[in-house]
């Protein structure tokens, strides 16, 4: 972690620059707010990088390889494909995996870059809309958070969207001050790379409507400018909002849980005060939402504050209202809201600190307490297990791998040409006597990437959980048996690897069936995935 003192030394000088100097020093320079933005933005990088690859790939990571690797055409007609997400940010993935290859550092190096680079994004928007003490905390509080480290070293687009949102915000602000019409498209240009990046990004178009309308009278002089925007955010849309709305308008079932709305708002403030495990909790949520709050009703403009208010609340409210229909909530869809409640913080603390005598003392305080907070949290997610470990999983049963011929072998973690988008369908290679069955059988995806075998045999995993209309099973013991003795005949090792079981067979039926005619020889329990070995 570094020696405490240089540590100290240096938030003792970044609190100088952020919270303003003395009357008895020189006010700090452009240059010294620029060396401090840096710096704050290599801090970003390497609270990121250190730990990048400590937790194993998931599924959704996994996920968003395959889809990156499918054949161009596919990848096209994505663009078009109702109920698509994120066509653009696989068509990025894509070109990277292409340059930096598809390890596990490889593929999430992309994520942190877009999240060291919301660093210096938050710092701009926050000195525009307030002043260079609030971007500069807002920076600190940006490169140091436990929940945008989080998904910084995940494989999905949940710091692309937030980057590209805060640049979309700010080109706004800068059209509406009169700058030159390339703000007004590059706003054009950040708002349609999100929405093609996460369908729920099409939230900052009602967003910055209403923002637009928060800097009234200045941006009335700006409305032509704001018309052929909001025609260019909406008209070439219009066809894909035809697809789209029936599925976000129909009552499914998605694989999400419901929420209320004021267990979204707890979630969404646990996670972007303390992180992914919430150490501090819950007095270290009550510290950041108290000074959110303060920052909301005593910091700075206030046109500039009830635009920092609709940030969080219209995508809130959204969801909500959305999820009445079908579930569809979950933290990281929001992930780019996060720089607004972070910018509510840092108007709090600066709020407190402009207050003179105590309330400086109390800002150094707070600030401090937030560093250690935000650094013990950062470490717990580096040195706790949290995601799915199919790296050991499929290292465990690879170490008793023994192929009656020879087998295909790769590095662990390539993907073989990258056809990893193929469907799953059963395997029978015959150069083994054994099978892998999958519960869930998706889970195939994640194991194989880590596997060093390109082929072996493998199964699906019976789904069991089908229900008639009066809620009663539709497949019994007696169905899963005659499907288990069809699938497991001639082997003489079953290998079951279970995550996720309840999906797929909440009674466990198949893992009965093993346990009652075949013997358990060994078995291994990791992070959310267990292997069991049975013999006849």
């Amino acid at each position: 972690m570094g020696d405490a003192g240089y540590w100290t030394g240096a938030v003792h000088r970044l609190f100088h620059l952020a919270l303003g100097s003395s009357r008895h020093r020189m006010k700090p320079s452009r240059f010294h707010h620029l060396a401090a933005v840096s710096l704050l933005t290599l801090v970003a990088f390497a609270v990121r990088a250190v730990s990048l690859d400590v937790q194993p790939l998931w599924r959704d990571e996994v996920d968003a390889l395959r889809f990156a690797t499918v054949p161009w055409p596919k990848m096209l007609a994505s663009f078009t494909r109702p109920g698509w997400n994120g066509p653009f940010y696989y068509v990025l993935l894509r070109g990277w995996v292409a340059l930096a290859g598809a390890s596990e550092y490889g593929l999430r190096f992309f994520s942190l870059s877009f999240g060291a680079l919301c660093v210096p994004l938050a710092y701009v928007l926050g000195r525009r809309l307030f002043d260079r003490s609030t971007g500069l905390l807002v920076a600190l509080l940006m490169a140091t958070s436990p929940y945008l480290t989080w998904y910084s070293q995940e494989v999905k687009m949940y710091t692309l969207v937030p980057a590209l949102a805060l640049l979309a915000i700010y080109g706004l602000r800068r059209a509406i001050e009169g700058s030159k019409w390339h703000w007004w498209a590059a706003l054009v240009a950040a708002t349609s790379l999100a929405c093609y990046s996460h369908i729920l990004a099409a939230l900052l178009i009602p967003v910055q409507i209403l923002l637009y309308f928060a800097w009234w009278p200045q941006a009335r002089k700006r409305w032509a400018g704001a018309l052929a925007s909001l025609v260019s955010l909406t008209l070439p849309y219009l066809p894909l909002l035809a697809w789209q709305a029936p599925l976000l308008l129909q009552e499914r079932e998605t694989g999400f849980l419901p929420y209320t709305l004021s267990e979204m708002v707890e979630t969404l403030l646990n996670g972007w005060s303390l992180g992914m495990l919430g150490w501090g909790w819950s007095w270290g949520v009550v510290l950041m939402g108290a000074l959110a709050v303060w920052g909301l009703f005593f910091g700075g403009k206030i046109r500039n504050r009830f635009a920092l208010a609709c940030w969080l609340a219209v995508p809130l409210l959204a969801m909500w209202l959305i999820s009445l229909r079908q579930p569809l909530f979950t933290d990281r869809y929001l992930a780019w809201a996060a720089p607004a409640f972070y910018l509510l913080i840092s108007l709090g603390l600066v709020s407190l600190m402009r207050m003179g005598g105590w309330g400086r003392w109390m800002t150094v305080a707070l600030v401090g307490i937030i560093i250690v907070l935000n650094g013990v949290n950062l470490w717990r997610q580096a040195a706790t297990p949290i995601k799915s470990n199919f790296r050991a999983a499929a290292a465990y049963i690879a170490d008793y791998r023994v192929p009656n011929e020879p087998g295909v072998h790769r590095p662990s973690g390539e993907t073989g040409g990258f056809t990893c988008y193929l469907p799953l369908v059963m395997s029978n290679c015959c150069g083994f006597n054994e099978l892998v069955i999958f519960q869930i059988p998706y889970a195939k995806y994640t194991f194989d990437y880590y596997f060093p075998e390109d082929e072996y045999p493998w199964a699906e995993g019976l789904y069991t959980n089908h229900r008639s209309a009066d809620g009663s099973y539709l497949i019994g013991e007696r169905e899963v048996a005659d499907g288990m003795q069809e699938m497991t005949a001639g082997r003489d090792v079953v290998w079951l690897v279970a995550t996720e079981t309840a999906m797929w067979d909440e009674r466990g039926l198949v893992q009965a069936w093993l346990e009652t005619n075949w013997e358990r020889a060994d078995e291994a329990h990791f992070m959310r995935v267990d292997v069991y070995r049975y013999v006849r």
